[in-house]
């Protein structure tokens, strides 16, 4: 079986088995999927990238920007109502 990594910008971006990206032993596959399993837990403003060299880099998740209407206030505008 093959097994491969996807690594872009240093970062791992996908492990697997059969065609594409570039080939890893089998031992070094079994490493990546138990280092994936200790995945520190995302908050609402952190979440972690899977560095080439097995270590977890946090970064700052963009904040979801509130609604300035809702869609109830859209539809009333777009509609003409009151």
């Amino acid at each position: 079986m093959r097994y491969h990594k996807s690594v872009s910008g240093g970062y791992i971006n996908s492990v697997g088995t059969g065609a594409g990206g570039t080939e890893i032993t089998k031992s070094e596959y079994d490493e990546i999927l138990a280092v994936l399993q200790t995945k520190p837990e995302a908050t609402d403003a952190t979440d972690y990238l899977l560095r080439d060299d097995l270590t977890w880099e946090a970064y700052a998740v963009d904040p979801v920007p509130e609604p300035e209407l809702s869609l109830e206030e859209v539809l009333t505008i777009l509609l003409g109502g009151e």
